[in-house]
Parts: C-alpha cells; sequence; structure tokens
C-alpha cells in the first residue's frame, strides 16, 4: 500500500478531519451508493460524520503481513475510531491513480460488515471517494454444489 494510502485510511480511522481535508482535493466528492448518499466538498462529509466522535476509543495497531490477488502489502490492524470497532484490512490494490481497499469491521451493534474504500486521485490528492458497507450472509444451499468455503 503507498504511504498516500496508508496516510489516508489512518486519518479516516481517526476522523482526523484536518488531515483528511489536506489529502483531499479541492473538488472531492464521495458516494455511498447503498444508502443513495452524496457528499460534495470535504466540509460536507467532515460535518456527517463529526457526529462519529462519541464512538471514539483508542488505538492498537498490529503490523501484520496480508495478501490481495497478486500484490502483498504489510498494513496496520486497527482498533478504530471509526463506528466500527476493529478494522483490518484484507486486500489492497494501489495503482497510481486508483486505490482499493477492502476490510472488516465490527460495528458497535455487534453485527459485522465488510466494506470496500475506493479511492481516486487527481493532482496527488483523493478527488473521488466510493464507499460500501455489507453485512455477511449466508450462501444459499443451491448454489453448493458450484463453490467452495472462501477460506479452503
Amino acid at each position: 500500500m503507498s504511504h498516500r494510502a496508508r496516510r489516508y485510511r489512518e486519518a479516516t480511522e481517526a476522523m482526523d478531519f484536518a488531515t483528511l481535508a489536506e489529502l483531499r482535493h479541492p473538488d472531492y466528492v464521495c458516494t455511498y451508493p447503498q444508502s443513495g448518499e452524496r457528499f460534495v466538498g470535504h466540509d460536507n462529509w467532515a460535518a456527517a460524520n463529526a457526529d462519529y466522535e462519541g464512538h471514539f476509543d483508542g488505538e492498537n495497531r498490529l503490523d501484520v503481513e496480508l495478501k490481495g490477488g497478486e500484490q502483498r502489502a504489510s498494513v496496520s490492524r486497527t482498533l478504530s475510531t471509526m463506528p466500527f470497532a476493529s478494522t483490518p484490512i484484507i486486500s489492497v490494490s494501489d495503482t497510481g491513480d486508483l486505490c482499493v481497499l477492502e476490510g472488516v469491521g465490527d460495528w458497535p451493534n455487534g453485527k459485522t460488515y465488510h466494506w470496500v474504500l475506493i479511492l481516486e486521485y487527481r493532482d496527488g490528492l483523493v478527488w473521488r471517494e466510493t464507499d460500501y458497507f455489507a453485512e455477511p450472509f449466508a450462501a444459499p444451499a443451491s448454489r453448493a454444489p458450484f463453490s467452495e468455503p472462501e477460506d479452503a
């Protein structure tokens, strides 16, 4: 994972609005497709997310080595200050103007969600961000003959 992607993820986890403002393009837009929300500008995103501060707690970083496709990256697992309690990163694809991070996190309500963060860069800054959050579900039995467990 590039330095800028690592710095962005760490600032997001810490809800470090000042650092995020430095890392975001003046024309920054963030989209949450599942809820149909679009935040135009860092200030709107920050205002919408400021209420998560009540969920903040400390960080506990642990270096782990992960595989994503054919890539390897040393990343940090944290006890996040985001609304979810833990966010291990499970895959990273960082190819210059596009960075995709995948992880899993435990929300304060006790549910676990998989997340995908897609960052598009312009002029070296995050220009477009798209975030997905999905609750795991059981695979239908009808697909069992055609699949195997992911961790196999």
